[in-house]
């Protein structure tokens, strides 16, 4: 005859009437139990959304970029991951220190994360715009780690001491390739802590082609909103290219996907208003450069 242990517990008379009805029905209370156990451990991995309680009203951060903000419905949702992306030269890494220099006007914690420049580099970088980069330094608002070896693990490390509203990585292809970036589970873990901590970010990324060459890679497709730079010739008199930024991508966001010329000022970048170009004039102006690229590449192939 096998023997019954007792069972230790603090559960109420009525929790044990219960216990003593499914005993007859499945055997020893420990086989109770521990299917109730399992049952529980099951539970721990749903997400229990509440959804009466969740905020309808999305909170926008300023971009720091003067006229993007009105393409944004007043900015970037907070908690957004957003792609900066575009070929060299056009202006990334600078719209990236203006996203962070706006956080740390406003009293926000911001860090730099740069994969590919020293941490003095970064700051001449800052300081030819006129940005008191080592006030901010100095009062604990902005961090910058410059030619970053830092593991995915050391960057949660630091996030999560520094609890920052702000975050800028430059740039992602240094850190992992494209293709990796969606699977790898350290960047999960660092994803989720930025989800967690509604902690706003800019990831820049690299393009080989123009703002006229529809292609996207996994970075375009993780991030919740994508913002490319590019230069583009807009005047057939004047042949010097013109840079341009559009939003291609924005989550919870009405936006017109419009290239918008920008210029590059001694304090950073701003958007052309007076002089800003008609939509159909960019358009037609891509169109034209698209179709001589597709015309050289077909008569190459022949």
């Amino acid at each position: 005859m096998k023997t019954k242990f007792p069972i230790h517990t603090t559960l109420s008379a009525d929790a044990i009437k219960v216990l003593d009805r499914y005993e007859k029905e499945l055997g020893a209370k420990n086989v109770v139990l521990e299917k109730a156990l399992l049952n529980l451990d099951a539970t721990r991995f749903k997400a229990k959304l509440d959804t009466q309680n969740i905020d309808r009203i999305i909170k926008r951060i300023s971009t720091g970029i003067p006229g993007l903000d009105d393409f944004l419905e007043g900015g970037f949702p907070k908690g957004f991951a957003v792609i900066v992306t575009g070929p060299p030269g056009t202006g990334k890494t600078t719209f990236s220190m203006q996203f962070l220099m706006e956080g740390v006007k406003n009293g926000e914690r911001c860090i730099f994360f740069s994969f590919e420049e020293r941490a003095q580099q970064l700051v001449q970088h800052f300081t030819r715009f006129g940005w008191d980069v080592g006030k901010f330094i100095d009062d604990g608002y902005l961090e910058i780690f410059g030619i970053s070896m830092l593991t995915s693990e050391e960057m949660i490390e630091i996030i999560d001491s520094h609890k920052p509203d702000r975050v800028v990585f430059d740039s992602l292809n240094v850190f992992t390739a494209p293709g990796d970036f969606r699977t790898s589970t350290s960047w999960r873990g660092l994803h989720r802590l930025l989800k967690k901590n509604m902690v706003t970010s800019l990831l820049i990324t690299e393009k080989t082609h123009g703002i006229e060459k529809k292609q996207f890679d996994d970075f375009d497709f993780l991030g919740d909103g994508v913002i490319f730079l590019d230069f583009i010739q807009t005047n057939d008199i004047d042949t010097t290219p013109m840079p341009v930024m559009a939003i291609q991508k924005m989550r919870a966001t009405r936006v017109d996907h419009t290239p918008q010329p920008f210029r590059f000022t001694n304090s950073g970048i701003a958007k052309y208003r007076a002089l800003n170009l008609p939509p159909t004039v960019l358009q037609a102006k891509m169109e034209k450069r698209r179709a001589e690229r597709t015309g050289s590449s077909s008569s190459g192939e022949i």
